[in-house]
């Protein structure tokens, strides 16, 4: 299977500064903030391990370029059954954390479900291709959302939401790249729209207005019609069974605070209510490396991983973050560039694929801490301490690095 994967004579190793230049700065504010949370004299703590990773990532990040995006492509849906594998492996997981999303290696633990966003990518990517003439619209919609949910459903049972929202939000930039119209994107996320909306009764009623009155002016057939209203009203109607046995007891509690944070400040609402505090007396300057209160007595909880930009906001100010989304917004604009430039449309919607993986990790992570998002336990890609986090970011730069150069 792996005969032609690599090609060492044609492919060389060249770094495309655009795009590498942002990441290195990740990398750089991830271990001045990890520096400050880790104890620097103990050879076995998270700054040194995450060094480590860093180096091991590089590794990985080289052996991408010589990977052949057209192997990636010939695989493609064999990397879906991988996928499907990978991800229901999880039910021999132990419990870690409430869930069953880890295995363990001595000290080394391995998460399935992020390796399995860069066969997500390469198998989505070659279904989009194949699909991209399909007349049959209602068919085709059907079809991506089995797709897209046998992953996110064997997800949602271990359970992680954090994970499952960026496998959802994964999809629709490359559906869009690939050249479906905005409508026919939106009958796709209107389920999971009408999901949200039973929260709030009267908000559900409001939503199956305005979805109806799209439906009419949007003109489509008016079979194609009926069965999207249909299916959204089953999706409200089954909406209590993902509330109450598909999303367990934290993960509802979660969603709860995002609400309404101070309904429980010594429970759910704790870590929120701490991550803001930490953002705002950090100020525009912050209060110097090594200073921050909430950080070092320990009020603020996991801020190696998910809260880590918290931690640097409250030490190192608001202008870092700025720098944050700046580097941000460069990395995503060079990436959006290269892709209109591929006229490979496989390899051209990789990109967009793994652009937004990255993308979005970090705009959940951002939102999380600042109370826009429930919490979710995702990572900031290149800043957050992890392994398998690390590993898959640095394999999906490495395929993105590799695309640019072999195909524009």
């Amino acid at each position: 299977m792996f005969k032609g994967l690599f090609d060492f004579k044609n492919q060389k190793l060249h770094f495309n500064m655009t795009i590498i230049i942002p990441v290195i700065g990740f990398i750089i504010l991830g271990l001045i903030v990890l520096s400050s949370t880790s104890d620097l004299d103990n050879i076995s703590s998270t700054f040194y391990k995450q060094m480590f990773w860093i180096f091991l990532g590089l590794i990985f990040f080289v052996i991408m370029q010589y990977v052949r995006v057209q192997f990636l492509y010939d695989y493609s849906y064999i990397f879906y059954i991988l996928l499907i594998l990978l991800i229901f492996s999880t039910i021999f997981a132990p419990i870690i954390g409430g869930a069953k999303s880890w295995f363990v290696f001595g000290n080394m633990n391995f998460q399935p479900s992020e390796f399995g966003k860069i066969l997500y990518v390469l198998c989505m990517s070659r279904f989009f291709i194949d699909n991209r003439n399909n007349k049959n619209i209602s068919s085709y919609l059907i079809f991506i959302l089995i797709l897209l949910f046998i992953p996110i459903l064997l997800i949602l049972k271990q359970p992680d939401l954090g994970t499952s929202m960026v496998y959802i939000s994964i999809i629709l930039p490359m559906l869009f790249w690939s050249g479906l119209k905005a409508k026919n994107i939106f009958l796709l996320i209107a389920p999971i729209i009408t999901i949200i909306a039973t929260y709030d009764i009267v908000f559900f009623y409001f939503w199956m207005a305005i979805f109806l009155i799209i439906l009419v002016i949007s003109r489509n057939k008016i079979y194609v019609s009926i069965i999207n209203f249909i299916i959204n009203v089953l999706c409200g109607i089954l909406s209590p069974y993902i509330w109450f046995e598909l999303l367990k007891p934290h993960q509802r509690s979660r969603i709860e605070t995002f609400l309404d944070p101070l309904s429980d400040p010594l429970g759910s609402g704790y870590q929120l209510i701490q991550s803001i505090i930490s953002i705002g007396s950090g100020g525009f300057w912050g209060k110097g490396w090594g200073e921050g209160t909430q950080t070092h007595l320990k009020f603020l909880p996991v801020r190696d991983t998910d809260f880590v930009i918290s931690v640097m906001s409250e030490e190192l100010g608001f202008i870092s973050i700025f720098a944050l989304i700046i580097m941000l917004s460069i990395f995503i604009y060079w990436c959006l560039v290269y892709s209109c430039k591929i006229d490979n449309k496989y390899a051209s919607i990789v990109l967009i694929g793994f652009s937004t993986v990255l993308f979005m990790h970090m705009i959940i992570n951002m939102s999380v801490i600042s109370g826009l998002l429930p919490v979710t336990g995702l990572p900031a890609p290149f800043i957050s301490y992890g392994g398998s986090f690390l590993l898959t970011c640095s394999i999906m730069l490495g395929l993105i690095n590799n695309i640019v150069n072999n195909y524009i």
